[in-house]
């Protein structure tokens, strides 16, 4: 073990998951990510959470349609 303090930076903004070591970044418009942020704390999250919670929620809602469509076709 270490005595060297874990980066907070590196913590994932999903409460309970594993150290986050990758990135994404994007570029929008000011009022765009103003809208964002706002909406991330009327949901009570932070922006990172708030993007990750709805990429999620987008992915796991594309699998299930994928293994309906799988289960449809056979």
């Amino acid at each position: 073990m270490t005595d060297k303090a874990r980066d907070p930076r590196a913590l994932n903004s999903v409460k309970g998951a594993a150290p986050a070591t990758a990135q994404i970044q994007m570029r929008v418009d000011p009022d765009v990510k103003n809208r964002y942020v706002a909406q991330a704390q009327r949901e009570g999250m932070k922006l990172s959470e708030w993007i990750q919670h709805h990429l999620d929620a987008v992915c796991q809602s594309a699998d299930k349609a994928k293994l309906q469509d799988t289960k449809t076709s056979d």
